[in-house]
């Protein structure tokens, strides 16, 4: 994409942005945003508006960038804030690296009035040195972390998943298998 067609889309979202905006009660209080720029070293757009209706508080953003090396990233999240405490968010980011690695990230979680969190999250990467997955799982007080990493140079896999429980602390397992399957020092 070149750079004067990602300002051409820029100038678009900031055109669209008061339209959407306006479809909204009249009570409700908007503000916008738009950043724009290009360089030597890539282009790179971002903006977002953020409205406060009664007493709910929402915000939408999205970014994109691309550097000349060929990188490239891009990603979107919201926010919202009811008067009563409760929320909720998500995001989704994903790129590309100049080397040829991609990574993504995607979750959502929620906040209920009285504070409890659920929610997930997941998270990817992989490239010339090897690959990256992870997720993450919050409810009923209790946050597991599955992580997998792979070296793409020695073929050794760890595995590992860490919990926290509210009110009784962390623990962690963590283990390391080879090409074949075999399991291995993680110090390999």
């Amino acid at each position: 994409m070149s750079i004067s067609s990602t300002l051409r889309r820029a100038s678009f979202v900031l055109v669209c942005l008061p339209a959407l905006c306006a479809a909204g009660t009249a009570s409700a209080q908007t503000r916008f945003h738009l950043h724009a720029g290009s360089g030597p070293r890539g282009t790179a757009v971002g903006g977002g508006y953020t409205t406060l209706n009664g007493g709910t508080l929402t915000h939408q953003g999205a970014h994109y960038a691309r550097g000349v090396d060929g990188a490239s990233y891009n990603g979107h999240n919201s926010f919202t804030r009811n008067a009563d405490g409760s929320a909720s968010s998500s995001h989704t980011i994903q790129g590309t690296t100049a080397a040829g690695g991609r990574f993504s990230s995607n979750g959502a979680y929620s906040r209920s009035a009285n504070g409890a969190v659920t929610g997930s999250s997941q998270t990817s990467a992989s490239g010339p040195r090897g690959a990256y997955d992870a997720s993450t799982q919050t409810a009923s007080g209790v946050t597991t972390h599955d992580t997998t990493a792979t070296n793409a140079a020695t073929g050794i896999t760890y595995n590992g998943q860490t919990t926290y429980t509210k009110g009784q602390g962390f623990t962690h397992s963590g283990s390391c298998t080879n090409a074949s399957g075999a399991t291995v020092s993680c110090g390999q």
